[in-house]
């Protein structure tokens, strides 16, 4: 189930940040593009709450702001092409790594 009441973004906020149409989102019979979003916007608020701490405040603009940047970086690009990797996504793969790492030590799975 996905609460936006609990992410920071909406999947309308995502839609008018990337330039993709809110209702035909919806009306889209396969739903693939709503998951892709609604995964990413999961996705950004657990780098956040690994980042910032897990209760960062959502409804700051600055964290709306970097969720909506994490989100359309990784949107674009969804297929991690090594070639065509931008750098922001390179940043954002090696923190994730740093925070696992970290939450494995900290939870005494090292």
């Amino acid at each position: 189930m996905f609460n936006e009441k609990v992410m920071p973004v909406s999947i309308e906020e995502v839609c008018d940040y990337i330039g993709l149409i809110f209702e035909e989102i919806n009306e889209d019979e396969s739903g693939i593009i709503k998951r892709n979003i609604i995964r990413l916007i999961r996705f950004s608020n657990t780098y956040l709450q690994g980042a910032i701490g897990k209760e960062y405040p959502k409804e700051d603009e600055r964290a709306k702001q970097i969720a909506l940047l994490i989100i359309s970086d990784l949107y674009d690009h969804r297929d991690l092409d090594s070639k065509n990797i931008s750098n922001t996504t390179r940043k954002i793969l090696n923190d994730l790594e740093w925070q696992l790492k970290m939450e494995m030590r900290k939870d005494g799975k090292d």
